[in-house]
């Protein structure tokens, strides 16, 4: 058996996938005492809170739109759980660098952390595509794609400036 997710199911790997990101950079600003590096963590889980709504907003959309939910398969327990396939992605994993926990490593530590994290996810995306059930899918993991590559655009450019 073959397992294939639709529209509301990517959205949903999405959204849970931002879920923990935003959570991961919360509790890692509360591990940190300098309050600039505090402040860029704070932002990270801004961005992803916000693509937290975005990506439920899509799903309510594509529901409305279609009538589509997402698929329940008693046989099939990773189409019937989409978050489960969110559970391999990027936020499963520590900081890159202990010293950006400590702020030695400063902001550029940070900077790589969050780029590497960015690239792992659009790589994820990219293998989801595989599992995508229709063109509609395809199109909703480019759409994530495109915004993960901004990201990482953004935070290259921050760390340049570095």
């Amino acid at each position: 058996m073959e397992t294939k997710f639709n529209v509301f199911e990517v959205l949903q790997i999405a959204g849970k996938i931002e879920y923990d990101g935003a959570k991961f950079y919360l509790k890692t600003a509360q591990l940190l005492d300098d309050p600039e590096l505090r402040n860029i963590y704070y932002e990270l889980a801004n961005w992803k809170a916000k693509h937290v709504k975005m990506y439920a907003r899509m799903r309510r959309e594509f529901s409305e739109k279609t009538g589509e939910f997402g698929t329940f398969d008693p046989d099939n327990y990773v189409l019937s759980h989409p978050r489960v396939m969110a559970g391999l992605a990027v936020f499963t994993k520590k900081p890159v660098s202990v010293k950006g926990l400590t702020g030695r490593g400063g902001k550029e530590e940070i900077l790589k952390d969050a780029i590497g994290r960015a690239k792992e996810a659009t790589i994820f995306y990219q293998g989801l595509k595989g599992f995508a059930r229709d063109p509609a899918s395809e199109d909703a993991l480019d759409k994530i794609i495109r915004e993960e590559s901004r990201h990482i655009h953004l935070l290259t450019e921050e760390f340049k400036q570095r």
